[in-house]
């Protein structure tokens, strides 16, 4: 068996018809018309089902290809801004507006080079055209204006008059007449900003870098600009991007403009649009971070409210009538707290969440999955999907850190005193292999042998899936010996193992009996099935006082989160996880106390 980075075997079931040749001399079969209606329906369902194939690798092609034509259609109208405002810098307003028309051509709405088209042509109609006896005598003249201009901060007329100058001659007083440019336009461009004309500002903050690449001023105050003008285009659209924006504003220049008053009201007006929206989880933490940056009796209010409905994730059913919301801690669940994915429709990725005993629950992380608490420290290291890397966060700050370069590395796993890290990571040929490091680096990563989802237990054995000479399935190593592993299974589907606090038991799940579910495996031999239900049953994590194991299940029509007492009575709905789990054999939960 092959170990790729589905982790899945795909099997087609095929039939071949084959035409019998009947022996020498002896009379051929005439076969029946319902055969050969039969023979010509399968050929016809064979070619239905290939266009389909073609059809969805043509779909497939021209998203991706559309996708790249558009990156490659932006590059070309950079690249023609670009060119546009070195033109017009050089005095060459004939090149520049072409270039700039261009743009405009492509994009309608580009201000900016709409921008630099006005400019070009005003410039062409005040283009002197001189005899050239007369071109010494012009560019005095017009260096007398600029001077004149730039002594009383005229900084566009400047502009306008040098730009003209060295048009005229490139070498009159060369480097006074770049350093003067520079500065009227750099000028120009702030007094823009000042005034809240953000494209004029930035439009000739662009010239000033076309001028200078180099220097580091110019070039860091129009990117703030721009940024900022970004959050403005997203204001009451898109809060999400907006407030990334200005969250990415505020990073680098917190005394920027009004970034701070600004960041801050995103925040509370997208807690209001998730409130309104009924998304009480998200707009709990949107108040929250609002209320991080300033205190308001009126969001925390909203706060609150927004809380404690998020609290109770489950309805409670009322006989003959719909599910209420109660305020309370979620039944069942007492112990502890659980880590979980939740799959976000919007984003097309997971995103992570944590249940606590009093009924709380924090999302953890946006785009990450895998989870694994740390039990000194209460962080959980998970895969973080936006950066391809392990990452790091205290649920209650919300801060991840990022503990490695992205590489592809995913089921991060701690040892019990959380100085040891084991993860797993696909190399060249698409295989995985288990490797083992000290958790905040200093250590060469230590390849331990084919296989994903490795589990660390108590007394330092890591569990995980993997393959050996004789096969695969769930193998069980002590990775501080040399010796090999120790396969307890049969199956490469056997896998999402967890450890019972004693050590001696892991819960896995398998698809051995037709459809997902959960075993448990005594490490000294023996096999025990915890659940019976026909639908799918997976991702085990023992309760970290071996009161019980919790699960996701899909045995109501949708995906929420149980917990079974480890005899496989009493099962119990905790929390409901939505309709939508793709891909969730890959991931996994976490149970800390």
């Amino acid at each position: 068996m092959t170990l790729t980075t589905s982790l899945q075997d795909d099997t087609v079931l095929s039939e071949s018809i084959s035409e019998e040749t009947p022996p020498a001399g002896e009379p051929a079969v005439r076969r029946p018309r319902h055969h050969v209606l039969w023979r010509v329906a399968l050929i016809l369902l064979a070619l239905v089902l290939f266009v389909a194939a073609v059809a969805g690798a043509g779909y497939a092609g021209l998203y991706y290809g559309e996708r790249d034509r558009e990156a490659q259609r932006q590059a070309k109208l950079d690249e023609h801004y670009q060119n546009g405002l070195v033109a017009l810098n050089n005095g060459d307003y004939e090149r520049a507006r072409a270039h700039f028309q261009y743009v405009l051509q492509l994009d309608p709405g580009n201000s900016l080079a709409a921008q630099g088209l006005a400019e070009a042509e005003a410039r062409l109609v005040a283009k002197p055209t001189p005899t050239s006896e007369a071109v010494q005598s012009l560019t005095e003249i017009l260096f007398q204006q600029a001077q004149s201009a730039y002594t009383a901060q005229n900084w566009t007329e400047a502009a306008s008059s040098l730009t003209q100058l060295r048009a005229l001659d490139r070498d009159y007083r060369a480097a006074e007449v770049e350093a003067m440019l520079f500065d009227s336009l750099y000028n120009a461009g702030m007094a823009f900003l000042e005034q809240e004309q953000l494209e004029e500002g930035i439009f000739y903050l662009d010239q000033a870098v076309a001028l200078r690449p180099l220097d580091v001023n110019a070039a860091n105050q129009r990117s703030l600009a721009a940024r900022y003008r970004s959050a403005l285009r997203f204001w009451g659209v898109d809060w999400e991007r907006a407030i990334a924006e200005l969250e990415a504003l505020y990073a680098s220049a917190p005394d920027y403009r009004d970034v701070f008053q600004r960041l801050y009201d995103a925040r509370v007006e997208y807690g209001n649009s998730l409130a309104e929206a009924g998304e009480m989880c998200p707009a709990e933490a949107a108040y929250t971070q609002a209320l991080l940056m300033v205190s308001s009796a009126q969001v925390e209010e909203k706060r609150a409210q927004a809380a404690q409905v998020c609290l109770i994730a489950t309805p409670v059913p009322q006989e003959g009538g719909a599910p209420v919301l109660t305020p309370q801690a979620i039944p069942g669940f007492t112990v502890g707290r659980l880590a979980y994915p939740v799959y976000n429709a919007t984003t097309g990725v997971y995103d992570l969440y944590a249940l606590y005993a009093d009924g709380k629950i924090l999302r953890v992380a946006e785009n990450g999955d895998q989870p694994w608490w740390d039990w000194y420290t209460g962080r959980v290291i998970y895969r973080d999907r936006l950066n391809n890397a392990i990452s790091m966060v205290l649920p209650e700050e919300g801060v991840p850190q990022q503990l490695y370069a992205p590489d592809g590395r995913a089921w991060p796993t701690l040892s019990r005193d959380g100085q040891r890290i084991a993860f797993a990571l696909v190399d060249a040929n698409d295989v995985w292999n288990i490797y083992i490091a000290t958790t905040y680096g200093g250590s060469e990563p230590k390849r331990l042998g084919l296989g994903w989802a490795p589990a660390w237990g108590p007394t330092g054995q890591l569990a995980y899936t993997g393959c050996d000479n004789t096969g695969c399935g769930i193998i069980v190593d002590n990775p501080d010996d040399d010796q090999p592993g120790t396969r307890l299974t049969a199956s490469s589907d056997d896998t999402a193992v967890s450890w019972a606090p004693a050590g001696n038991l892991l819960a896995y799940m398998t698809n051995v009996t037709g459809n997902w579910d959960i075993m448990l495996l005594n490490t000294s031999g023996g096999v025990a099935q915890l659940t019976y239900e026909s639908s799918d049953e997976g991702l085990p994590v023992w309760a970290p006082d071996g009161s019980g194991v919790a699960f996701i299940s899909n045995r109501d029509g949708k995906w929420a989160l149980y917990i079974v007492d480890p005899d496989g009575k009493n099962p119990r709905r905790i929390l409901d996880l939505g309709v939508e789990m793709p891909g969730w054999q890959h991931q996994r939960l976490s149970w800390a106390p």
